[in-house]
């Protein structure tokens, strides 16, 4: 017999502890326009391998950039009237796009000191914009698509350059209040007072991920089976939670029906009930379907039937147990394509599980800057959106042979919590649950840890900081992972490693 004593209101009604922020009375200072389109002659620009016209938009004037096919690197650089831009006492660069298309595009923004190649001399970020959606994208000052530690000469920016990176297709897109910023710790007011963020509690409170184990290609083959005593612990430790990543394409025949071995579903199961038996609300997901990032088209119809099947076997279980569609999609599973899937997906699990949460992020690997991306379905209000958080990068995969050989150049990389440190990851969690709020969805950081060739006292500052800052935006969240690379668990003394398990749950 199964003993759960959550109702189905736990997911959005979670107390948790420690979440005792107050963003009470920070301003920062006011944006600096830099091109008003509303101004004649206030900017100017011209175009490459792309064509740029004014447009009546939002009762102003806004900037059309029209793409050809054929173009690899079409671009549209805006210049100042005279001499160049100085914004040091800036924090960034933001720019609204308004995309009128029935197709997804990815735009890029550059800021361009003079000699700049690209990479060198430039700071750069992407964002995709959503068939007929309205995105921002932001370039903080010392990035590159991601990475830190890119310097420019802040009083000497000679071009903002708006382009798209081989799109392989013709694109119209509208571009408008580009301008410098003062990022705040605190997320923007209109959040802080609005209805949904007040009632709103933190999903899924404090959790963590079993990891490496049955999103292995078998169990055990990544070092972690699970053990029973391991939900206890987890328990006794004070989580809330525990996502189960699974692998279940290794496990499911390659044509149809893609029936899935019942061993492996019976362990999975196994491990679902252990969690609900000990009041502990359990994400269950589909993790690691590689082929599916590859090929998407041709395996489209084997996820669909893998959920199918899901769906079926645990139709009858709590509200305490979520799904979670797919983690991380990336690589050729493009935003289109996942948000068709998704929707199908969706559509097979509600014949089954009509008010079952269900989990789903967006593409990019789950990442905040593409969670504009995400289409969901309006009339579905039993949605859980995700996002996983890792930066920087740098410091929290330094040293991780998956990642390459600069993660090697890392090691020895620290995170010491200065104010730019505290800044970075205040920006990020802000817009997560600024889109939350804007969309009416509860949010949960699905995902976030930092790796073991970090120094101890620099993951567990980092792992506090930012668990407490995800609480205090009523974001819940589920650490990367138990008892393996990234583990607050060591398995072979079976016993917590205190600084990590103190950052993520405090003594009650």
């Amino acid at each position: 017999m199964m003993r759960c004593f959550f109702s189905a209101s736990a997911w959005v009604a979670a107390i948790v502890g420690g979440a005792c922020v107050s963003f009470a009375g920070e301003k920062s200072p006011g944006p600096k326009t830099l091109a008003d389109f509303n101004v004649g002659g206030a900017v100017k620009w011209d175009a490459g391998d792309a064509a740029a016209t004014l447009v009546d938009a939002d009762g102003g004037k806004a900037l059309e950039i029209r793409t050809r096919a054929d173009a690899d690197y079409p671009s549209v650089y805006l210049r100042p009237i005279e001499g160049r831009w100085d914004l040091r006492g800036f924090d960034a660069v933001e720019i609204d796009i308004y995309n009128p298309q029935e197709k997804t595009v990815r735009v890029l923004l550059s800021l361009n000191n003079p000699g700049s190649d690209g990479q060198r001399g430039c700071n750069c970020e992407s964002v995709q914009c959503p068939p007929k959606g309205r995105v921002k994208l932001t370039v903080p000052f010392g990035m590159w698509h991601g990475n830190p530690n890119r310097p420019i000469d802040l009083g000497n920016i000679e071009t903002i350059q708006v382009l798209l990176d081989r799109p392989k297709q013709a694109h119209t897109f509208v571009v408008d209040n580009i301008r410098a910023v003062v990022f705040s710790t605190s997320p923007p007011t209109e959040v802080l007072e609005s209805p949904f963020f007040q009632k709103l509690t933190p999903v899924m409170g404090r959790g963590i991920n079993l990891g490496n184990a049955l999103e292995a290609p078998r169990e055990g083959e990544w070092g972690v089976v699970l053990k029973e005593h391991y939900f206890e612990a987890i328990k006794k430790a004070g989580f809330d939670s525990v996502r189960i990543p699974a692998r279940w394409s290794n496990h499911a025949q390659q044509t149809a029906p893609c029936q899935i071995d019942e061993k492996f579903f019976a362990r999975v199961e196994w491990a679902v009930r252990q969690a609900l038996d000990r009041n502990l609300l359990a994400v269950l997901n589909v993790h690691h379907y590689d082929e599916l990032m590859k090929q998407p088209d041709a395996h489209r119809e084997r996820f669909l039937a893998i959920w199918e099947q899901i769906s079926v076997r645990f139709k009858d279980y709590p509200a305490e147990l979520a799904f979670e569609l797919c983690n991380e999609p990336h690589d050729k599973l493009g935003a289109d394509q996942w948000n068709s899937m998704l929707a199908d997906a969706l559509k097979i699990v509600r014949r089954t599980n009509p008010t079952r949460q269900v989990v789903i992020g967006a593409i990019g690997w789950n990442s905040i800057k593409d969670l504009p991306s995400l289409v969901l379905p309006e009339d579905d209000r039993n949605l859980i959106v995700t996002f996983h958080y890792y930066n920087p990068f740098h410091f929290t995969h330094q040293g991780a042979s998956w990642v390459g050989g600069d993660a090697q150049k890392w090691r020895g990389t620290k995170w010491t919590g200065t104010a730019a440190e505290r800044l970075a990851v205040c920006r990020e969690l802000n817009d997560a649950i600024a889109w939350a709020v804007k969309h009416r969805r509860p949010i949960f950081m699905g995902e976030f840890g930092a790796f073991s060739e970090a120094d101890m006292e620099s993951r567990a500052r980092w792992t506090k900081f930012v668990a407490e800052e995800a609480l205090a935006r009523k974001i819940g969240f589920a650490y990367w992972e138990f008892c393996s690379g990234f583990g607050a668990y060591d398995p072979g003394k079976d016993q917590w490693i205190e600084p990590l398990k103190n950052a993520l749950v405090p003594s009650r």
